[in-house]
């Protein structure tokens, strides 16, 4: 059994997808992957499901959201009532975000050892595990706010990793400087971004293309900050 948060909410056993119907049934799901194999407490649960008005019987209401759960489940017996609140026993890397802060980590740490080929390599697996928006179906939900902030931090520090590894490993930098592009246009204030985009045009040979957007990166830097 898989979940994916990196995208819409998916549920999947092997190749089958599971539909996880139901805004409070997602973020219930949501909440229990964020930390996978902990026991997450009731108070937790209920201020995921229903930030803005609790029910008049939380215990009795978490019990019954989680009862649907375990029906939707492959296996029910996965989500666990122990004391205090609810566990899903679930591997770390059953849980896409988990194992895309796992990858882009060791991509991280390749990349300041000087292991240019392989930062790339793993890198790439990370950012390849994004299927758009994380929680997509969830945006705007209490318990998805500061996921979501948190997880496109992560991708963009990811991205940017993979752009310095794919420049000091000899990828095609006019390649490298097209996906720099469109980050750039993303998040126009991020400075790494602005300066891997310089590098990488000039080492595609684009010189009057690389001063023109240092000039633009200048200009904007002064302008608003």
């Amino acid at each position: 059994m898989q979940v994916g948060i990196l995208g819409p909410v998916r549920l999947s056993d092997g190749d089958t997808v599971v539909a996880v119907g139901g805004a409070r049934l997602r973020a219930l799901l949501t909440r229990l992957v964020l930390e996978p194999g902990a026991v997450v407490g009731v108070r937790a649960l209920v201020e995921a499901v229903w930030p803005d008005e609790p029910p008049g019987d939380p215990v009795n209401a978490v019990q019954t959201l989680v009862s649907r759960l375990r029906r939707l489940l492959p296996d029910g017996t996965r989500v666990r009532q122990l004391a205090g609140g609810y566990r899903l026993e679930l591997a770390a890397d059953d849980v896409d975000a988990a194992r895309f802060e796992r990858l882009a980590r060791a991509g991280r740490d390749r990349l300041r050892a000087g292991a240019a080929a392989d930062a790339t390599t793993v890198l790439r697996e990370a950012l390849g595990l994004w299927r758009g928006r994380p929680l997509a179906d969830l945006d705007g939900a209490a318990v998805a706010g500061p996921v979501i902030a948190r997880l496109d931090e992560l991708r963009l520090a990811a991205a940017e990793d993979l752009a310095e590894a794919e420049l000091a490993g000899g990828s095609a930098p006019a390649d490298v400087a097209v996906r720099l592009r469109a980050l750039v246009a993303e998040q126009p204030l991020r400075e790494r971004l602005r300066a891997l985009q310089v590098r990488a045009l000039v080492a595609a040979g684009r010189r009057a293309e690389a001063l023109a957007a240092f000039e633009d990166a200048r200009a904007l830097l002064a302008g608003q900050l």
